[in-house]
C-alpha cells in the first residue's frame, strides 16, 4: 500500500529544484514565503428559509506574501551576494516599484506573473548592511476582456466595416458608360 509519504527514489529531492528567488530578475534572499487561495463563495441566506444557499464564483485571486532579505557578503561574487547590499537593495526597489506585472520567482515554485500590491523595507542600525522586504503580490491573472480563444472582435468589426463602406460606395456610385447604353447601328 503506498502513502503520499513514501518518498520515489527517481523522483528528485525539493533541493534538486530549489532556484534563486527573484522579481523581475532582482535577486533576493527568501525568509519566508505564503501563498493565499481558495474559492469565492457568496452565501445567500433568505427569509423564512432554514437553510442558506453558498454560491461558488469562481477561484480566488491567489496572494503571494514574502518576506525577503538583502544582506552584506564577504566578496562581491554574483548579482546577489554583494560587499553593498545597497546594490541589491536598490534594484529590487526598482523592480517592486516597476509599473505592470512582473514574473515572482520563489524558490520551490513555478514562476508566476503578478502585481506588487505593497511593501515595506526595513532597515534597523544595530543590523548594519541587512535589510528586510515585507512585500505582497497577488496574481496578476488575464484581462477579462482578452479571451485567447476568441477571434480579434476589433480586427473583424473593421473589416465588417470597410465591407459596408465599399458597398455602400458602389451602390452611390454613378453608373459605368458601357452599362445600359446600346449601341446603334446605322
Amino acid at each position: 500500500m503506498t502513502t503520499i509519504f513514501e518518498i520515489t527514489p527517481n523522483k528528485p529531492s525539493w533541493r534538486d529544484d530549489w532556484v534563486r528567488a527573484t522579481y523581475n530578475n532582482a535577486p533576493f534572499h527568501c525568509e519566508a514565503n505564503t501563498r493565499e487561495g481558495g474559492r469565492r463563495i457568496v452565501e445567500h441566506q433568505f427569509p423564512k428559509k432554514e437553510y442558506p444557499y453558498a454560491e461558488d464564483m469562481g477561484r480566488a485571486a491567489r496572494e503571494f506574501s514574502i518576506r525577503a532579505y538583502c544582506i552584506v557578503y564577504s566578496r562581491d561574487d554574483d548579482d546577489l551576494y554583494r560587499t553593498d547590499y545597497r546594490k541589491v537593495r536598490d534594484r529590487l526597489i526598482d523592480a517592486l516599484e516597476a509599473e505592470g506585472p512582473g514574473i515572482l520567482q520563489l524558490s520551490t515554485q513555478p514562476p508566476q506573473t503578478v502585481v506588487v500590491t505593497k511593501y515595506r523595507m526595513t532597515e534597523e542600525e544595530r543590523f548594519g548592511g541587512f535589510c528586510t522586504f515585507d512585500i505582497t503580490f497577488v496574481e496578476y491573472g488575464i484581462d477579462p476582456l482578452f479571451d485567447p480563444g476568441q477571434e480579434d472582435t476589433q480586427a473583424t468589426l473593421a473589416k465588417a466595416s470597410q465591407n459596408v463602406r465599399d458597398q455602400v460606395q458602389r451602390s452611390l456610385a454613378p453608373p459605368s458608360p458601357s452599362i445600359g447604353t446600346a449601341t446603334v447601328d446605322a
